[in-house]
């Protein structure tokens, strides 16, 4: 390693990989640690020669850790030739998490189309997870509207074990355009998909408006994941502000909101009645 930082001081970046793909006799936990150690000297190297030297790696977590770190350094500083590098993955890295969220935040910036051509080599999951880094970046990538764009066709079926983008659209627009989210949820056809965005919604607001948030909470259309949600959003805020929270519970509001059985059983643990 010393004689690869000395080569690479003299400006020689590539000596890393000639040293990496020599027969020096290195362990693999060796050139895991060295691959490691030139991740932190990224600026300073081509990250082809880089992502030559990852994907040369034993497959493993430390692997794709390293994968992960290049293509979001890679992305952030030059999402063009990031994307092209990611298409050149096989498929079993190309659809995964740590690919596709983390570099999300450069791909927000490149035209919808060329986010597009690369959604549809994906598989559910792949595309999946790409909607999530979009939105989970949405607060931090400059023009929204560049991203909403790329979403509006991003809207294949969401795997049941996948985190859904509605949700965190949802919170993430609470937060940064509400008035797009209230547009939103007044367009949008699927009623899953718009219980998704109230949830999210709901999640965000509830944080500094608790009654606000609940208000969200019961405008989600399916019963049973509106009280799940209604519960849990009162019985956090009685964690946080019980007084407020108690007082709210005896109101004609939450009378209104949530249902009766559920509302008393909360009041009687704190030994109190409903006045209506």
């Amino acid at each position: 390693m010393e004689w690869v930082r000395a080569r690479m001081q003299k400006g020689d970046t590539t000596a890393a990989e000639r040293f990496f793909h020599h027969d020096a006799g290195l362990t693999d936990e060796q050139r895991i640690g060295l691959a490691r150690e030139l991740m932190q000297n990224a600026r300073r190297m081509d990250p082809h020669v880089l992502a030559r030297i990852i994907l040369g790696l034993p497959r493993g977590q430390a692997a794709d850790t390293l994968l992960w770190r290049l293509v979001s350094d890679w992305s952030t500083n030059d999402a063009e030739a990031a994307l092209l590098f990611i298409e050149t993955l096989p498929p079993d890295r190309l659809n995964t998490v740590g690919v596709l969220t983390n570099s999300a935040f450069g791909l927000s910036r490149l035209p919808a189309e060329r986010v597009l051509a690369l959604a549809a080599r994906l598989d559910d999951h792949g595309r999946s997870y790409l909607a999530e880094g979009l939105v989970g970046f949405a607060d931090q990538a400059g023009s929204w509207r560049n991203t909403a764009a790329i979403l509006a066709k991003l809207n294949g079926p969401s795997p049941p074990d996948a985190i859904s983008a509605e949700w965190m659209l949802g919170m993430r627009l609470a937060e940064i355009a509400p008035q797009s989210l209230e547009s939103q949820l007044t367009t949008e056809t699927d009623p899953a998909k718009r219980d998704k965005l109230l949830q999210g919604y709901a999640h965000e607001t509830g944080r500094n408006d608790p009654p606000r948030g609940l208000e969200m909470d019961a405008r989600i259309q399916d019963p049973k994941v509106r009280e799940k949600h209604i519960k849990y959003h009162t019985e956090h805020w009685l964690e946080s502000d019980r007084t407020a929270a108690l007082a709210w519970l005896r109101s004609p509001a939450a009378a209104q909101l949530m249902d009766r059985e559920q509302r008393a059983k909360l009041l009687r643990t704190y030994h109190l009645e409903a006045v209506r």
